[in-house]
């Protein structure tokens, strides 16, 4: 127990250390400003050419779906990711090890061609985000934490991205944990995010 709450106490300061420099150090791979600046790109389009005449610039709730955005996909997303897979990826292999088993299709994945692996990558993320989301709509428990998605009133740029924590822990944990033990990690997830197919909207 002790070795597993060092995994989850490194994976949180490395990443601490990470956040820091994210919002400290702008850059073309740096997920914090793509975030930002993509957001205020979207949002300033809504108000050149509104699909929704008459709306607001700052419509109802706008700032509540800004900290939503900015705690569900990145904070929660990445920082929360990173621990949860790490410590997963970890008690499985721990498991595997048991048995004098190694976790050959996490080594096998690293040898991929890039494109190979973004493929995979992309068809297996939104395979399971999109069988997620149909058990959040169907799934009487999971609709109470789904709902909170369901409850904008004025649409906008941020809007589809109001969730309920919940929710969140949910999505990643089905979705990111196999992934990331199948050899993908924090930085191919960057692209998914940044990138949604139509069903993680």
């Amino acid at each position: 127990m002790e070795y597993y709450w060092k995994v989850i106490m490194d994976s949180y300061t490395g990443y601490w250390n990470y956040l820091v420099n994210e919002i400290a150090y702008p850059g073309w791979h740096n997920y914090f400003w793509w975030l930002v600046g993509l957001s205020v790109a979207v949002w300033l389009l809504e108000i050149i050419i509104p699909w929704r005449k008459g709306q607001s610039a700052f419509r109802k709730d706008f700032w509540l779906d800004a900290f939503y955005m900015f705690f569900n996909f990145f904070l929660f997303s990445v920082i929360g990711y990173n621990a949860i897979s790490n410590v997963a990826v970890t008690a499985f292999n721990d498991f595997l090890a048991l048995f004098g088993i190694e976790n050959l299709v996490a080594i096998q994945i690293q040898s991929w061609p890039g494109w190979a692996k973004l493929l995979l990558m992309f068809v297996l993320a939104d395979f399971i985000q999109w069988n997620v989301h149909r058990m959040l709509h169907r799934i009487p428990w999971m609709w109470e934490f789904h709902k909170v998605h369901h409850s904008v009133e004025e649409m906008g740029f941020a809007a589809h991205l109001r969730f309920h924590w919940m929710e969140t822990i949910i999505y990643k944990s089905i979705q990111y944990i196999p992934l990331a033990m199948i050899g993908f990690g924090l930085q191919d997830f960057l692209l998914f995010t940044l990138f949604p197919w139509p069903s993680g909207i």
